[in-house]
C-alpha cells in the first residue's frame, strides 16, 4: 500500500497518470473516507491511495450568473451553510448522517460512491447537473446521468479525477425540494428518496417540472410519465395534483425496478415512492401559492 496527499490537482492528476501494470495495485481516491469506512471487504494493501482533502481548489462553493459550480471535494455541511443554494440539495445534505458525518463526508464522494440510495442524487438529477472529470490527458463533462451508470459503477476511467458538479440556479420562480423515506427517525439510508423541481407560470399552471426518485431502481431516474401527467395543472388544485400522482405512481412505471432488501419490499417501496413524490410537489405548490423564495 501506497499513500499519498496532493495539496493540488495538478499534483493528483500526476499520481494518477502513474500507472505501474506490473504492481498489481489500482490507485483509489480518498477524501471523507466516510464510504471507505463502511467497506467491511475493503483490503487497503490493494490500493494506491491518492488523498484530495487538502486540495482547496475542490472545496469551493460558487456561482457565475446562474452557473453554480460546486466542487468534488465541498462537504455537505459547506452544502447547508451555503444559503443560496437550492433547497433540493440543502435538504439532501440536512439529512446526511450526523454532524460528524456531513463535516467529513463529500458531495463528490456520495456520487462517485454510487449508491442506489446516495441522497445527492435525487435533487442534482432534478437541476440537470453535469460532472467536470480531468485528467493529465485534459478534461471532459458528462450529465449526471451518464457519469453514474448503476449501483457501485461510474464513468470515471483509472486516470480521471471528479473535480466539479455544475447546474443553473432555479429562476426566481422556481421551487425545489426533496424527501427521504427511512425506517427510523434521525440518521438513517433512505428507502426510497425524491426530488422535485417546478416552475409556475404567470397563470398558476405548473410550466416546468423535473420529478427524481431515488432508491427504487439501479440509479436515481426522471420519472417522466408524473411529469407529463403534472404540466399544465393549475397549482389551486394541489389535492387533485397530489391525487394525480398517486393514480399514475401506482400504475407500472418502466423508470423504476424496486428490489427487495433488508430496509423494505419492492412493494413497500412502490408505495413510499408515491408518498415521497406528493410530498415534496405540495411543499413546492404550496410555496409557489403564498410567494415563498425557493430557497
Amino acid at each position: 500500500m501506497t499513500y499519498f496527499r496532493a495539496t493540488t490537482c495538478d499534483e493528483a492528476l500526476a499520481r494518477l497518470a502513474e500507472r505501474n501494470p506490473h504492481d498489481g495495485r489500482h490507485r483509489r481516491i480518498v477524501c471523507g473516507a466516510t464510504d471507505c469506512f463502511a467497506e467491511a471487504a475493503l483490503v487497503p494493501a490493494a490500493f494506491d491511495w491518492v488523498d484530495i482533502s487538502r486540495i482547496e481548489a475542490l472545496r469551493r462553493i460558487a456561482r457565475d450568473g446562474r452557473t453554480v459550480r460546486i466542487g468534488a471535494a465541498a462537504s455537505w455541511e459547506d452544502i447547508l451553510a451555503t444559503s443560496w443554494l437550492p433547497a433540493s440539495l440543502r435538504q439532501a445534505a440536512q439529512g446526511v448522517g450526523s454532524r460528524q458525518i456531513r463535516v467529513q463526508g463529500t458531495l463528490g464522494g456520495n456520487l462517485c460512491h454510487a449508491s442506489p440510495v446516495a441522497d445527492g442524487m435525487p435533487p442534482l438529477l432534478a437541476l440537470d447537473a453535469q460532472v467536470e472529470l480531468a485528467s493529465a490527458r485534459g478534461g471532459r463533462r458528462l450529465p449526471l446521468l451518464a457519469f453514474v451508470t448503476g449501483p457501485r459503477d461510474i464513468a470515471l476511467h483509472p486516470d480521471e479525477l471528479l473535480v466539479a458538479i455544475e447546474f443553473a440556479l432555479p429562476r426566481d420562480d422556481a421551487r425545489t425540494a426533496f424527501i427521504k423515506c427511512t425506517n427510523r427517525d434521525g440518521s438513517a439510508l433512505a428507502v426510497v428518496s425524491a426530488a422535485v423541481h417546478v416552475r409556475v407560470g404567470d397563470n398558476s399552471r405548473i410550466a416546468e417540472i423535473a420529478v427524481v426518485v431515488g432508491g427504487a431502481s439501479p440509479v436515481a431516474r426522471r420519472m417522466h410519465a408524473i411529469e407529463a401527467a403534472l404540466m399544465g395543472r393549475p397549482i389551486d388544485a394541489l389535492a387533485a395534483i397530489v391525487g394525480s400522482v398517486e393514480s399514475v405512481a401506482s400504475a407500472p412505471l418502466p423508470e423504476l425496478a424496486p428490489i427487495d432488501d433488508g430496509r423494505g419490499t419492492a412493494a413497500h417501496r412502490t408505495a413510499l415512492v408515491r408518498v415521497a413524490i406528493a410530498r415534496a410537489l405540495t411543499s413546492c405548490l404550496e410555496e409557489s401559492h403564498h410567494g415563498a423564495s425557493f430557497v
